[in-house]
């Protein structure tokens, strides 16, 4: 699996039109030495540039305040790779779109083996859990539901209270089947939140039938409304 990621990352690579970011020649802080020795993280590092460029030409002024949200969440992750890890494919997912994320990275190349069944949601960023799918459903609609009702959106239940939802019809989550069992990743937590309102935190997801993955919100606005 490693070697399709990282043959499909080089040839990104290959475009970019800008050196990694990190600082990987002076005094790296804890998150940039973990990005300099790592080849996964290193080649999404060196990614991300080019992703930004393109979204700053739609929406510039959004897009640095995401970047800035980015290196505060990678900053705070110190040496810790499953959250740096996590970070990574949340700005690339909110840049570039979901194909922004190469489709062999898994949750379980986040949980890097630590995940295990849990009750509950995972509460901070590059922490996984196990959990069960009970239930796929099409964003609005009534039953009967039928494959077109998808159109305008998918929703995903899980065992552990968490949901996800999107405006898009998602294959990979139609293709769950209640029960599956799922790797479940906090990769972003919403900021300048009001209080109380805690709506719009991300979560990366593998089904370990399907092998499909996916990062998606737990609600349809971020916190605020927005």
């Amino acid at each position: 699996m490693w070697r399709a990621v990282m043959i499909a990352l080089t040839m990104l690579v290959a475009g970019a039109a800008h050196a990694a970011p990190s600082d990987c020649k002076g005094v790296p802080s804890p998150d940039e030495r973990i990005v300099c020795n790592d080849p996964l993280l290193s080649a999404l590092d060196t990614v991300l540039p080019r992703v930004q460029e393109k979204a700053e030409k739609e929406r510039k002024v959004e897009t640095r305040q995401v970047l800035r949200d980015f290196k505060s969440d990678r900053s705070a992750c110190g040496s810790d790779r499953s959250c740096v890890l996590s970070t990574y494919i949340a700005i690339l997912g909110e840049l570039g779109g979901p194909k922004s994320i190469p489709a062999d990275i898994t949750a379980s190349a986040i949980a890097a083996g630590r995940a295990k069944p849990s009750p509950t949601l995972p509460m901070k960023i590059g922490q996984c859990t196990v959990t069960n799918v009970t239930g796929v459903h099409p964003r609005v609609g009534e039953d009967p539901v039928k494959d077109e009702d998808y159109n305008a959106g998918t929703g995903i239940e899980y065992a552990n209270d968490g949901y996800q939802v999107s405006y898009a019809r998602e294959e990979a989550l139609i293709a769950s089947k209640p029960g599956d069992k799922v790797t479940m990743c906090l990769i972003s937590i919403p900021k300048r939140c009001p209080p109380g309102d805690d709506r719009g935190r991300e979560y990366f997801v593998t089904n370990a039938r399907t092998g499909q993955s996916w990062a998606m919100a737990d609600s349809q606005h971020a916190c605020g409304g927005m």
